[in-house]
């Protein structure tokens, strides 16, 4: 079978001609077979491998609630990257070290009201977290029935922070989904959670401990924490960061990358002509404040008990831990939810050694793998929330780990 290439991006303002195939444009968010209403798609770009259509797909989604998975795309793990030129300006490159060396590389602006994925009025954003997924996986759906070359395909779903929410959510409607005649099957294999959000309550309540650890808080100042914040969790790593004033996502840097050279690019007109976008309205921010605010009100739910639904289905799943990440995410939160997890998966791993991970032969230490098959954790070394951009051979150990790549 062969693709539908009408959405194929053939070059790219400041990079020329691609060599690789690459697709942008807008999937549906009706039940696959169906018509969609009035601009009610998502906007995809899919960075093909090379014989990408016998490669793995990642899809990488980025979390928030509400944030752009442009992120990934440009400034962490994905095809392109901005570096700043000898004017001082941010000039964008083919990144050599993007995961669609590995993969075919895949993100949706989700839900709909995310930068590219325009809506027509509030009334077509999600209310909650749920609708959402379902939004995202019809339109993989129908992303996959227009490219059926890549169908039988593994996928890999990757994220981080919020993902740790979606992700799971979008592996169960995919798991439920593949049950149901008319369906695209899709061959889910392996569910990688990078610094991911998902049982926020125990994960908060080590915030003071991992800031205490490491020198940013007195045990004073933990006491004092805890007690005051023991009802208000939420509010406790901003006060934790106000304590100390280091940047809580990476604990050795002082900032993200800035989303700016971003947005500057995606407004271009030749650029929007080039990926297929289909309106002029500007994008000013990262994140859709509409979609943080409807979804505020679970935001503090427990996906635990989903992974482990999951787990014990078989779903492979790599957890990920930059060790610098002094956020809600931190690992000595992320150890909190896996050891609250049960079942055959959670006792292989809990039996499993944790082990060196050595790059080469006789390499540095990039971090600590405690592998217990359908569920493995790593932490990493010199990462912090955003991991999978601090250290690119991230993807070289998922590669080995997961199940979608058989030898």
């Amino acid at each position: 079978m062969t693709s539908n290439t009408d959405d194929r991006v053939t070059a790219l303002p400041e990079i020329g001609p691609l060599k690789d195939v690459q697709f942008a444009g807008y999937a549906s968010i009706a039940d696959h077979g169906k018509p969609a209403g009035k601009q009610e798609e998502l906007f995809y770009w899919f960075a093909g491998s090379k014989l990408y259509a016998k490669r793995p797909t990642i899809l990488w989604s980025n979390g928030g609630p509400g944030s752009s998975s442009l992120w990934g795309l440009f400034l962490e793990n994905g095809p392109f990257d901005f570096k700043v030129g000898k004017n001082g300006k941010a000039e964008l490159h083919l990144n050599p070290l993007g995961w669609n060396h590995h993969a075919n590389y895949l993100i949706f602006e989700h839900p709909l009201g995310v930068t590219l994925s325009f809506h027509d009025d509030q009334d077509t954003l999600p209310q909650n977290v749920a609708q959402g997924i379902g939004q995202l996986y019809r339109a993989l759906q129908n992303f996959i029935a227009r490219h059926p070359e890549i169908a039988d395909n593994p996928i890999i779903l990757a994220g981080e922070s919020y993902a740790g929410t979606y992700l799971p959510l979008l592996a169960k409607a995919i798991v439920e989904g593949n049950k149901q005649d008319g369906n695209i099957q899709l061959n889910l294999e392996t569910v990688v959670l990078c610094d991911s959000w998902v049982d926020p309550m125990p994960q908060m309540e080590q915030d003071t401990a991992y800031a205490h650890a490491h020198g940013l808080i007195t045990l004073e100042q933990k006491r004092e924490l805890d007690e005051k914040y023991l009802y208000n969790l939420p509010q406790i790593n901003q006060a934790i960061q106000n304590i100390c004033g280091v940047y809580m996502a990476n604990i050795a840097e002082t900032a993200d990358p800035p989303f700016q050279p971003v947005l500057d690019y995606i407004n271009r007109a030749d650029v929007r002509k080039a990926i297929h976008v289909k309106s002029k309205t500007p994008v000013t921010s990262s994140w859709s404040a509409a979609i943080g605010n409807n979804y505020a009100f679970g935001v503090n739910d427990s996906y635990a008990g989903l992974v482990q639904e999951l787990l014990d289905s078989g779903l492979q799943f790599i957890v990920v831990s930059g060790l610098n990440d002094a956020k809600d995410c931190n690992f000595l939160g992320t150890g909190a939810w896996l050891n609250k997890l049960d079942g055959t998966a959670a006792v292989a791993f809990r039996g499993a050694k944790t082990t060196q991970w050595i790059y080469e032969t006789g390499g540095r230490v990039l971090g600590y793998i405690q592998n217990g098959g359908t569920l493995s954790w790593v932490k990493v070394l010199n990462a912090g929330h955003l991991a999978a951009r601090d250290q690119p051979k991230l993807i070289e150990l998922i590669r080995k780990m997961s199940r979608a790549w058989p030898e």
